[in-house]
């Protein structure tokens, strides 16, 4: 039995030995090594012995033939076999025929004394390691006909000072070059569609690098540590970079970026100062340029339609940046504690903005967005418990219809407010209370196309100093203005100016038939005051407490003024009412004004003002008597410095310099 089992083994292993036996025969020919292929008639070059060392470090020149004869038989050098060469330190020279097409793994790894190697057309393949290490190697000529450089094929080559790899590689596989500190340019051509891990890892003296449009993809590290490198150009097709691409580049401080839809960033670092997206660039990926603390420049392009999450996050040296209208959407944090950005204009393209876009920017001064966001996104511009930041002063809506929601988001969060802007903003009214106690607001421009301004819209605004009432609007509520304390002008949108007055008239005329009960009180700062053509009834207490309003113009439409409109108005001077008829008043419309002043009034009404048992109590006078001399008109000029009085055609005209204009400011040509 035991002898049947011993036969069997004895069988098995020659089986076995069968099965694995090389195909080729190993032999010296001259000073090198070859495994030789009798089917085929070629030869590989090999090492000397396959037990380590393989070679002799005394080998100095290698001079590969095309051809070699043995036996009598003539073998074709195809190839450079598995670590032919490897650790042959004394060797400084090589030359490779062009009948080799491969150079095979580790071929000349750690070669230290190879200076310089030709690689001939017919190569069409570098494989793993086969120029590692050789740290004396200078200078490479890679063919068009290599199609691929392996993993680690020129790994720390710190000698190797540039690089053209031909239009025929389509991939620069993993550590390819990893270690080449001595590099300081590499020409990547068109044809490599990828650049693996770490393939030029630590690079420190490449200073620029351009990618081309054919790569789609950049591994990790594949840049990593290129300390030297200055600036980066990404192609139009690269979808994807690892996360720690360009990752301790310190001193790369440019980027072009032309990816049209790269899903990935690349990790360029803090230090990067300017970044440029290119014409084609169709997204901002996430975490783009999120770290890059030192960015200052950044250019987005027409062409990009999203910011994606967190694109722009802890750039804190951003202080400004332009959004394109082609952008539809502002991912979740994008430009999150981004603190030194001091405004923001979010164009009328922008359909939906993410949670905290930006939060934390603790700069930011001035905000241009369209009303959808304050509709919608409340919590956009939060800091900490606020739901905006309270260092904000101006705001601007640069389109669409604000809500109630979005009214309410604006009162509430934007107390400190020193500018809104409604004026391009499409609503008909402005809610009730909508920015009661914004004490800070000092300017407040009203949507164009106004036709209602709520009650108490802006009452208690105790440093609104001026307001523009739009042409449409058809009613001021009650108490809109109320305790607008710092108010000295009110100007109403179609309404002629006052005599003597520079600014030219509204091309359309006043909407304005109601001013609600209360809706200027205490707006004791205002001095002038010409109430639009087309006005019938303003209500009680209007103008109560206006005590610094000096002169007054009634519209010949009004009918009737309420109770107490013009109560402690104590410093008027001068009332002019155009009315034929003379509006209804109350016992105490003007409580507290001196009855002494002059009223004036057409000439044909005088009598009827004179019989009303209230207008009667002032001094009622027609109108043809109002002081018209260039006196007064002069002393309206406030100086010679404005300008000279001349008459030309029975017309007052002013004088400046050669122009010519009329007292409402329009040129005469």
């Amino acid at each position: 039995m035991k002898t049947k089992l011993f036969t069997l083994l004895l069988a098995v292993a020659a089986s076995v030995g069968t099965m694995f036996a090389w195909d080729y025969e190993r032999v010296q020919i001259g000073d090198l090594y070859y495994n030789l292929d009798a089917t085929n008639q070629t030869a590989e070059v090999t090492s000397q012995i396959s037990d380590y060392p393989y070679w002799s470090t005394t080998i100095t020149t290698a001079n590969i033939p095309s051809l070699v004869t043995y036996a009598s038989v003539t073998y074709s050098v195809t190839s450079i076999g598995y670590e032919a060469f490897y650790e042959c330190t004394g060797l400084t020279s090589v030359t490779i025929p062009n009948s080799v097409t491969s150079i095979g793994d580790a071929a000349f790894c750690d070669c230290s004394g190879l200076t310089s190697v030709t690689i001939p057309n017919s190569v069409t393949s570098i494989e793993d390691h086969a120029f590692a290490g050789c740290t004396g190697l200078t200078s490479v000529t890679i063919p068009n006909s290599v199609t691929s450089i392996g993993e680690r094929a020129f790994r720390y080559c710190s000698g190797l000072t540039s690089i053209e790899i031909p239009n025929s590689v389509t991939s620069i596989e993993d550590y390819a070059f990893a270690g080449c500190s001595g590099l300081t340019s590499v020409t990547i051509p068109n044809s490599v569609t990828s650049i693996g891990n770490m393939a030029f890892w630590y690079c420190s003296g490449l200073t620029s690098i351009e990618i081309p449009n054919s790569v789609t993809s950049i591994e990790d590290d594949a840049f990593a540590d290129c300390t030297g490198l200055t600036s980066v150009t990404i192609g139009n097709s690269v979808t994807s970079i690892g996360s720690s691409a360009f990752s301790g580049c310190k001193s790369l401080t440019s980027v072009v970026w032309n990816a049209k839809n790269c899903s990935t960033s690349g990790g360029f670092g803090s230090q990067v100062k300017s970044f440029v997206f290119g014409s084609e660039v169709e997204k901002i990926p996430a975490s783009c340029c999120s770290g890059m603390s030192n960015l200052t420049s950044v250019t987005i392009p027409n062409s990009v339609t999203s910011i994606e999450y967190s694109a722009f996050r802890d750039c804190t040296g951003l202080t400004s940046v332009t959004i394109p209208n082609s952008v539809t959407s502002i991912g979740s944090s994008a430009f999150y504690n981004c603190t030194g950005l001091t405004s923001v204009t979010i164009p009328n393209s922008v359909t939906s903005i993410g949670e905290y876009a930006f939060y934390g920017c603790s700069s930011l001064t001035s905000v241009t967005a369209p009303a959808i966001l304050f509709n919608d996104a409340f919590d956009i511009f939060r800091l900490g418990d606020s739901e905006m930041p309270s260092q904000i002063k101006q705001l601007t809506i640069n389109g669409g219809e604000l809500t109630e929601e979005g009214f309410d988001r604006i009162h509430a969060s934007y107390r400190k407010l020193e500018t809104i802007d409604l004026s391009a903003v499409e609503n008909t009214e402005i809610s009730d209370e909508a920015f009661k106690g914004c004490y800070n607001l000092k300017t407040l421009r009203l949507p164009a196309g106004l036709t209602q301004i709520g009650y108490m819209a802006t009452a208690e605004c105790v440093n609104l100093e001026s307001i523009v009432i739009p042409a449409s609007v058809e009613e001021i509520g009650d108490r809109a203005f109320e305790d607008c304390r710092s108010l000295q002008s009110i100007t109403f949108g179609g309404a002629n100016p006052a005599p003597g007055r520079f600014n030219a008239p509204a091309a359309s005329a006043s909407q304005l038939r109601r001013i609600g009960n209360w809706a200027f009180y205490n707006a004791h700062e205002l001095q002038n005051l010409e109430i639009p053509e087309g006005v019938t009834e303003i209500g009680d207490g209007a103008f109560y407490g206006c005590t610094y309003l000096e002169e007054m113009v009634l519209p010949s439409s009004v009918q009737s003024i309420g109770d107490n409109c013009f109560a402690l108005c104590a410093k008027l001077t001068k009332i002019t009412c155009n009315a034929v008829t003379p509006p209804t008043i109350q016992a105490k419309t003007f409580y507290d004004v001196k009855r002494q002043i002059p009223v004036y009034v057409p000439d044909e009404c005088v009598d009827a003002y004179k019989n009303d048992v209230y207008w009667q109590e002032f001094d009622i006078q027609g109108q043809s008597n109002m002081p018209h001399g260039l006196e007064e008109i002069s002393s309206s000029l406030q100086g010679g410095d404005r300008g000279r009085l001349i008459l030309h055609n029975g017309q007052i005209l002013i004088l400046r310099g050669d122009k010519t204009y009329t007292l409402q400011g329009q040129e005469v040509k």
